[in-house]
């Protein structure tokens, strides 16, 4: 049996099989080890295993037969697995005490039963280390997956391992392996099929592991010291990971799955007697009025610095008796609750060093801008409600706040959140917003999300006159230089603040010396003032909303007041659809309001589409035979003298001849009138012109 007074992962010396040997006797050779490590006593196998599956995984690049040699490999993996769960049935594997990177520390041995025990740990050691720091980053995925299941079957072993040989009947987790497998995720690249699986089938599955996982994040973190550049991506890859964690619960109901077992019965509830009573006091609701289960320490018993190993074991019991163990943390929602906002405040409120040279760094590394946009995306929803003390991340929305440009637009809808359910006092807000709002916020990727924000922190009636005024005013500067989409959006946004505050109408009801609508006449003064940071003193309410007018609401009133059609000019956008929307202006306020959905998310290809359409329409409205409208019937009597009928015998017949003689005198008239005319002839050179074309339809 292999000895090693390494503490750290150490695989034994067994020789592997050779690398040139095929992969079919690479498979049969460890079916022969599982054959002799399941008729025997000898663990010694278990060792020829880990160096077999090591040898093997490096001959995976390139292979001929690489199905053959991952079979081998998972095999190995899966053999040495069910051995040492077997083992931690056993009680043989001692897991009480590890190190700051989850590996069990190995101490001397005196005796025969110590050197096993050592040798043990030797083997456990030397296996997690293959499966999380190699394996579960193979170019196989098969090998990948089945790391991940092996390494997650060891957790649940030696925790009930650890359940069993526990002083006190109390939860444990074990710190092995499972920070040794967080430490790998949070400081290396994980490829994506590791971090689909282990996210939706187990972060989002069991309440255990995600709350174990927030805690060895948390303690990761904090645990960085120094600027070193292997740190520098560890925030990156915990933000990550703590994104995928969606399904956070929201009432006791909600824990009801663990992996672990023992885990999955909560702790028993112990009724507070009051002095002199012997029957429970009955509240209102009639349900007795017990004790609440206290909330476990933050730092349990596994975190306890290791030079308190040999700590007296009857202490340790009264500790973990006293506290309540993890089992009271689990199926406690508010230690749920703070084991995940301590891990999103480790992640969003980082600390800082100066090194040697003095430069200040982030420890663990800076999100990246994308990152950043990311969080504060998702912020709102699925961070803040689950946090127990949500205001403390004020200093992060304020650095947002402070950069500008996109960042700080998505940074607003949290800061709001604050504002108006966490009680957080800020007046300064609507004097950032406003000053937010610059040319570049209608061009920017997310202007749908930030008119959408802007309609909720403008949404109370009780903000005065004044401060909207100044962001109705804004948002029609800012529309001159404005895409047709996001003038779309900005009239129905403006129209609603307008019905929402009646005391703005005055901005589109103002007329100087006779310019409705106030285009901006030669001489006359806008009275706003665009360069005031201040909302309340910009001078909005004696200006007037003449940039909106000058998208076509001018022209369609004054073709109204005037009854006639008025000349277009620099009163009309470029796109018909903007003009005759911007008209609604000039329209009476019958309507309650626009829905702003309905506008949002406005695009040059979705502004595109639609004209075309509408071009599509015309034309195919044009090939169908159009039918012509119903024409009454003309009354229309020419004198024909008697003698003219008596001449045909027949009175319409003499009309008909009347009738072609005049048509024929219109086509072609005589340039000289003919001496002698009779009365009928006058007649006939007298008729008008619309009588004459009248006469077409006889």
């Amino acid at each position: 049996m292999a000895r090693s007074s390494q503490s750290r992962p150490a695989v034994a010396t067994h020789p592997a099989s050779s690398a040139k040997r095929s992969s079919k006797s690479a498979l049969e050779s460890v079916k022969e080890k599982q054959a002799r490590l399941a008729s025997s006593t000898d663990l010694n196998p278990m060792a020829e295993l880990l160096a077999d599956a090591r040898a093997l995984h490096a001959q995976l690049p390139g292979a001929e037969d690489e199905r053959a040699l991952i079979k081998a490999v998972t095999l190995a993996l899966r053999v040495v697995s069910q051995s040492f769960v077997a083992l931690c049935e056993k009680d043989a594997v001692q897991l009480d005490h590890v190190d700051e990177r989850g590996y069990v520390l190995v101490n001397e041995a005196s005796d025969a039963a110590a050197q096993v025990a050592r040798w043990l740990k030797q083997q456990w050691n030397a296996f997690v280390a293959l499966l999380t720091e190699e394996l579960l980053f193979s170019d196989a995925s098969a090998v990948r997956m089945v790391a991940l299941e092996v390494s997650m079957s060891l957790q649940v072993a030696a925790s009930e391992s650890q359940h069993r040989c526990a002083d006190a009947p109390t939860g444990r987790w074990s710190p092995t392996p499972f920070r040794t497998l967080v430490h790998s995720l949070l400081w290396r690249e994980v490829h994506e099929d590791v971090m689909e699986s282990f996210a939706e089938g187990y972060l989002e599955t069991y309440d255990d592991v995600r709350y174990f996982f927030c805690r060895e994040v948390n303690r990761s973190l904090r645990g960085i010291t120094d600027l070193s550049t292997r740190h520098a991506h560890v925030r990156s890859h915990t933000r990550a990971w703590l994104c995928r964690i969606t399904a956070i619960p929201t009432e006791p109901s909600h824990l009801n799955n663990f992996l672990v077992p023992h885990l999955s019965k909560g702790p028993s509830k112990k009724k507070k007697k009051q002095k002199g009573q012997s029957k429970p006091i009955l509240m209102e609701d009639g349900d007795s009025d017990d004790g609440e289960i206290p909330a476990a320490l933050w730092d349990s018993d596994e975190d306890e610095p290791e030079e308190d190993v040999h700590t007296d074991s009857r202490k340790r019991s009264r500790t973990r008796s006293r506290h309540g163990g993890h089992l009271n943390a689990l199926h406690s929602l508010g230690t749920q609750q703070q084991a995940f906002s301590a891990a999103w405040l480790s992640l969003l409120l980082p600390a800082y060093q100066t090194n040697k040279q003095g430069d200040t760094g982030t420890l663990g590394g800076v999100l990246s801008l994308a990152e950043t946009h990311d969080i504060l995306v998702r912020l709102h929803s699925q961070i803040l409600p689950h946090l127990t003390k949500p205001t403390m991340l004020h200093d992060f929305l304020v650095d947002c706040l402070d950069s500008k440009g996109t960042t700080a637009l998505l940074a607003l809808n949290g800061l709001f959140t604050l504002i108006v359910h966490h009680n957080l006092d800020y007046p300064a807000f609507y004097t950032r917003l406003y000053a937010l709002l610059d040319a570049s916020v209608m061009h920017t990727r997310y202007r749908s999300r930030f008119m959408r924000m802007l309609d909720t922190f403008l949404g109370s009636t009780l903000l005065p006159v004044a401060i909207v005024a100044s962001f109705i005013k804004r948002m029609s500067r800012l529309s001159l230089r404005a895409t047709p989409a996001a003038i779309v959006e900005i009239v129905p946004f403006v129209w609603n603040l307008l019905k929402r505050h009646p005391g703005c109408m005055q901005m589109i009801h103002r007329e100087w010396h006779g310019d409705h609508l106030a285009l901006g006449p030669s001489g006359v003064q806008d009275g706003f003032n665009p360069t005031e940071p201040n909302p309340l003193q910009t001078g909005a309410l004696e200006s007037s909303l003449w940039e909106l007018a000058s998208f076509g609401a001018y022209r369609l009133s004054q073709s109204s007041q005037q009854g006639a059609s008025v000349a277009s000019g620099g009163d009309t956008h470029y796109l018909g659809s903007v003009s005759t929307f911007a008209s609604i202006l000039a329209e009476p306020f019958t309507q309650q309001q626009y829905l702003l959905e309905d506008f949002l998310d406005s695009t040059y290809s979705t502004m595109f589409e639609t004209e075309t359409k509408k071009t599509l329409q015309r034309r195919q409205r044009a090939k169908k035979p159009v039918a012509p409208p119903p024409v009454a019937p003309l009354d229309i009597t020419l004198s024909v003298p008697a003698l003219l009928a008596d001449k045909s015998g027949n009175m319409e017949t003499a009309i008909r001849h009347e009738t072609r003689k005049r048509l024929r005198l219109y086509a072609f008239p005589c340039e000289a009138v003919p001496s002698g005319d009779t009365p009928l002839e006058e007649s006939r050179r007298a008729m008008p012109v619309d009588d004459c074309a009248k006469l077409w339809d006889l």
